[in-house]
C-alpha cells in the first residue's frame, strides 16, 4: 500500500539562469500551497567560476572557495528574500562543490526532502547545468519526485493534469501524487490511456487498470475524463495529447527498473526535455521498498 503524498520539504537545485530562478518560483509557490519549506541548492565546480556576474577565471576572489561560496549564498538569499515575501515560505541554503547530479541526489536524502524542482535548461558556466542528460540523471536517479520546470512555463498552479497510462507494471504508481496535486489546486484530470493493439487478454488488464483509476479518482472527488489513443510513438502521443487538453503538468513513470511498458528510456526522457509545461516523474514502488515486480504486480494496491 503506498502512503498518501505529502510534501513537506522541496529541493531546489539552482545555478541562477533564468530558468533555475523559474524554477525557483514554482517550487515557491508550491510550498506556499502545500505549506513546506524550501531548500536551496548550488552545486559548482572549481572550473565553473563565472556563476556570478563579472567573475572571470582570473577574479582574484574565485581563488578561494569560501570566498565564492559566500558570493553564491548571498546571491541566493537575495533571491530567497524576493520569494519569501511574495509566497511567504521558509528556505534555507546550502553551497556545494562536485558533480551536479550526484550531489543533488544527496542532499535530497540529507535534507529529507520529498520533491526536487529543477530547471531543465539552465545555463552555468562552461557547461550546461541542467539541460538534457544532467536533468534526466536526476529523473532516473531519484528516489522522489522530480519536478521539472522548462524556460517558458510560466504559469503558477496546475489546472490540467495529463496521466498517461500504459500497460506497464506500475503505471499506477504515480496516481497518488496525481491525487494530491488534483486535490491542492481543484485541478482536473486528463487520463490518457496509451495502448497499442494487442492480444485480448492484455487488452483486458489495460482496461481493468484504467477503470481502477478512473474509480479511484471519482472516490477522491476528483473531476476527470479519459481518452484512449492508439499508436506506437507513446511520448508524442502524449505532447500532443498535453497540448489538447491544455494540460499544465504531465505526470510520468520513471525508467528505473527494466519495464516493457511505454513511458520508459528515451520516451520519458523526450517527455521531460520536450514538454512546454511541467512534468513530474515519479519513482515505481518497487524500486523505492526493494520489492520484485512479481511482488508489486495484481496484489498491489499502488493508491
Amino acid at each position: 500500500m503506498k502512503n498518501p503524498f505529502q510534501v513537506n520539504k522541496i529541493l531546489i537545485p539552482i545555478d541562477l539562469s533564468d530558468t533555475s530562478k523559474l524554477a525557483f518560483e514554482h517550487a515557491a509557490y508550491l510550498c506556499q500551497k502545500f505549506g513546506s519549506s524550501l531548500h536551496l541548492l548550488h552545486v559548482y565546480k572549481t572550473s565553473s567560476v563565472d556563476v556570478l556576474p563579472n567573475l572571470t577565471a582570473t577574479s582574484p576572489v574565485v581563488s578561494n572557495a569560501a570566498n565564492l561560496k559566500a558570493m553564491v549564498t548571498e546571491e541566493l538569499d537575495l533571491l530567497g528574500k524576493e520569494f519569501s515575501d511574495k509566497y511567504n515560505v521558509a528556505y534555507n541554503i546550502e553551497v556545494r562543490e562536485g558533480s551536479v547530479a550526484k550531489e543533488i541526489i544527496e542532499t535530497a536524502k540529507e535534507v529529507k526532502a520529498d520533491l526536487i524542482v529543477m530547471g531543465t535548461h539552465g545555463m552555468s558556466g562552461f557547461e550546461e547545468f541542467f539541460i538534457g542528460s544532467n536533468s534526466y540523471r536526476v529523473v532516473t536517479s531519484s528516489s522522489i519526485p522530480v519536478l521539472t520546470v522548462q524556460q517558458k512555463a510560466t504559469k503558477m498552479g496546475f489546472e490540467n493534469i495529463v496521466l498517461p497510462i500504459d500497460n506497464s507494471p506500475h503505471t499506477r504508481d504515480k496516481v497518488s501524487q496525481a491525487v494530491a496535486i488534483a486535490k491542492t489546486f481543484n485541478s482536473k484530470i486528463h487520463i490518457a490511456a496509451l495502448i497499442r493493439e494487442e492480444n485480448e487478454e492484455d487488452q483486458k488488464i489495460f482496461n481493468l487498470k484504467v477503470r481502477l483509476v478512473e474509480e479511484h479518482l471519482d472516490h477522491n472527488e476528483i473531476q476527470h475524463e479519459t481518452r484512449v489513443l492508439h499508436g506506437e510513438n507513446i511520448a508524442e502521443m502524449t505532447l500532443t495529447f498535453a497540448e489538447a487538453v491544455k494540460g499544465d503538468l504531465t505526470i510520468i513513470m520513471t525508467d528505473q527498473e527494466n519495464y516493457t511498458g511505454f513511458l520508459v528510456g528515451p520516451y520519458a526522457q523526450r517527455i521531460v526535455n520536450h514538454s512546454k509545461t511541467p512534468v513530474l516523474s515519479v519513482t515505481p514502488i518497487g524500486t523505492i521498498e526493494g520489492f520484485s515486480q512479481d511482488q508489486l504486480g495484481g496484489a498491489s494496491n499502488p493508491f
